[in-house]
């Protein structure tokens, strides 16, 4: 199977992100509680980790992910300095709820919609792409560091053609400038190179 480029995964990306995410990251920072816990239930659907946090943990009558909405909420920052613990330390706070399960890549993916940048989205595909042990966030955060590094460039020239692209895209009305002010984020850089890793560590499976 062809090994996917960056021009691939960035117009992937910008697809997922208008159609889904952008969605998901807005129903998060709601004020509504109930909108919030929508916001994970779909996401979790779409990130396929609703099999990792199953109902029969769950308080019966509460609603679906209400305690982990709860651990979410109580997250007020995270900086680079602590986002390794502050990944490894939520996933443990949520396992707790889910019989000792393991959450990680469930709380990497709710942590970064809610937060977005420096939080890196933990996945099995992306960890196998880069080689580092299995749920080891921190070797993967280091590793996802060196690689983006090493890529960086050829993911901001892939990203700066998506204001050209509108017509491939779900929204082929959107402005360019509205194009340009989400592509030039560094957030959606990481992202994309993301993409790029989960595609490749499909591929080489």
């Amino acid at each position: 199977m062809p090994e996917r480029t960056f021009d691939f995964c960035a117009l992937q990306y910008l697809n997922l992100w208008l159609e889904k995410e952008s969605n998901y990251c807005e129903m998060l920072s709601s004020a509504d509680i109930s909108t919030q816990q929508q916001a994970l239930r779909e996401a979790s659907v779409y990130f396929r980790v609703a099999r990792n946090l199953p109902t029969s943990f769950e308080q019966d009558g509460a609603p679906r992910y209400s305690s982990v909405l709860e651990v979410l909420n109580g997250i007020d920052e995270i900086t680079q300095d602590n986002v390794v613990d502050k990944v490894t330390g939520t996933s443990k706070k949520i396992s707790e709820h889910y019989g000792g399960r393991q959450t990680l890549s469930a709380t990497s993916k709710f942590l970064w919609l809610k937060f977005k940048q420096p939080v890196r989205i933990y996945d099995s595909q992306a960890c196998h792409a880069l080689g580092t042990p299995k749920n080891d966030f921190a070797a993967f955060n280091d590793a996802f560091s060196e690689h983006y590094s090493n890529h960086k460039q050829e993911i901001l020239t892939a990203c700066s053609k998506l204001k050209n692209q509108l017509s491939y895209t779900v929204q082929p009305k959107m402005k360019q400038t509205d194009i340009e002010t989400i592509t030039s984020k560094d957030w959606f850089h990481e992202r994309v190179f993301d993409i790029y890793l989960w595609n490749k560590g499909n591929i080489n499976k």
